[in-house]
């Protein structure tokens, strides 16, 4: 059996900062990224045609910062706990 290799936090992040979803698809978080990427792609085009710049950007970073902060909460859930003895 192969040993799974620790994820990177800073990546994690990183590829979130980047793209909406990337990092948690790079935790193997396929159908969660995807779902990211799709409603942030979707839904800024949306915003950005129904409503007016100043309201629509508030909007898209809101959505943005949202999926950072989840990406970094996905990998604190499935990212083993080294337990101090």
């Amino acid at each position: 059996m192969e040993a799974v290799r620790p994820k990177s936090l800073a990546l994690t992040i990183i590829l979130s900062v980047i793209i909406f979803g990337l990092g948690q698809t790079y935790l193997g978080l396929i159908g969660r990224g995807l779902a990211i990427l799709i409603v942030g792609f979707v839904g800024s085009i949306l915003v950005s045609i129904l409503l007016p710049f100043y309201v629509s950007l508030p909007i898209i970073t809101a959505y943005w910062i949202w999926q950072i902060i989840d990406a970094y909460q996905s990998y604190n859930k499935i990212t083993p706990k080294n337990p101090k003895d």
